[in-house]
This record gives structure tokens, sequence and C-alpha cells, in this order.
């Protein structure tokens, strides 16, 4: 008991980023799975329903050799609240365009492409800034949590959703995705501190090197 609780202590910072982050995650990936519910409902067309998978991966294919190499240059935290940011802002445009009765196919693929893009750029900001919380010596255990997360979201995601959508409504799942993202946005903001990064060697060397080094 004495050695778990040490190590909850030492992983204090990564244990409370971990657990915001995938609760914003659950929220976004609700959004998500009720859009495709909604397109389906309202267009009857499976090709459209595919095409918003493809507005969210789209980015990440093109943008994802360069989005490392801009990542080692940029503040991690400021990278991961600004992403966090943008992608919120298509949400509450959503919930706007839901609530006035004029949201369309073409605006949820503007905003699935919207969030794939500033996925790309978050991810690995996000994954740099936990190296940076997290003794090297927990990492394993790191990347065991993120499976957890990721597994237990990918099975709650559906479950939530139809329920809150069949009880609430759809407006009740963007709310609920809203709230977790201020939620993660202010522990991120107030309770999170990531040391700054040593990017002398990075800046010394070209961009289009560092594309390079990550493809290679």
């Amino acid at each position: 008991m004495k050695k778990f609780l040490s190590a909850v202590s030492e992983m204090r910072v990564f244990i409370i980023l971990w657990l915001s982050q995938s609760f914003s995650a659950l929220g976004s990936s609700m959004t998500s799975y009720a859009l495709v519910i909604w397109s389906y409902q309202h267009n009857g067309s499976a090709l459209g329903t595919a095409i918003l998978m493809v507005c969210s991966y789209a980015p990440y294919v093109i943008c994802s050799i360069f989005a490392g190499a801009l990542s080692d240059r940029w503040d991690k935290k400021k990278t991961m609240l600004m992403c966090d940011s943008i992608a919120a802002m298509s949400t509450i445009a959503v919930l706007l365009l839901l609530v006035t009765e004029n949201l369309e196919i073409w605006h949820i693929y503007a905003v699935n492409t919207v969030s794939g893009l500033m996925n790309t750029f978050q991810q690995p900001a996000s994954e740099t800034a936990v190296s940076k919380v997290l003794p090297e010596k927990y990492y394993q255990k790191e990347g065991a949590l993120r499976y957890l997360s990721g597994s237990a979201n990918s099975i709650l995601t559906p479950v939530i959703t139809t329920a809150v959508m069949g009880i609430f409504g759809m407006k009740a799942v963007v709310l609920f995705d809203l709230f977790t993202f201020f939620s993660a946005f202010l522990i991120l903001v107030f309770f999170i501190k990531i040391p700054s990064d040593d990017t002398g060697l990075v800046k010394n060397e070209s961009f289009m090197s560092s594309v390079k080094s990550g493809i290679e």
C-alpha cells in the first residue's frame, strides 16, 4: 500500500491531466457519435455518413508528417489549449445551429474537418507534455492508463450517447461535450504546470529536416 501511495503521489500531475483529458475525450467522442446518428436520421445516406469519417481523418493523413515538427517548436501547453479551444468553438457552432434548427450535413463536414485538424496537432503536444510531467520509470504505466481510457471511451461512447439522446435529445450531448471541455481546459490552465522545452537544438534544425527526421 505504501508503495502504491508513493507512486500515486509521484504521478499526481499526470493522473490529473490524464483524467481531465480522458473526460474531455469522452465528451468529444459522444458529440461525434451523435452527429453520425443525426446525419443518418436526416439524410438516410450511408455514403454521406461515411464522408463524416473521411473529414475527421483526412487532416491527420495530410498534416501528420508536419504536426510533430511544428509541435517541437511550439509551447506544448499553449498548443493543447489553442487546439482544444478551436475545436470547442466548432462544437458551440453546432449547438447554435441545432438551437436555430439550421444544422445541415455540410456544417458537420466542416466541423469534423476542423476537429480532425486540431487533433492532429494536439496529439503530439499532449504526448510530449505527458513525458514532461511524469517520471520516466512510470512510462509503462502511462501507456497502460492511456489504453484503458481509450478502450473505456470506445465502450461507453455509444451507450451514454444513445441514452442521453433518447432521454434529453441531441442538444444535451453537445452541452455535455462543452462541459467536459471547460473542465479539462480550466484544469490544464490552473493545475497543470508543464516544464518548458529546451528548444535550442530544434530551432537550429530546419523545419524540413525535422519533418524528414520524423518520417525516418
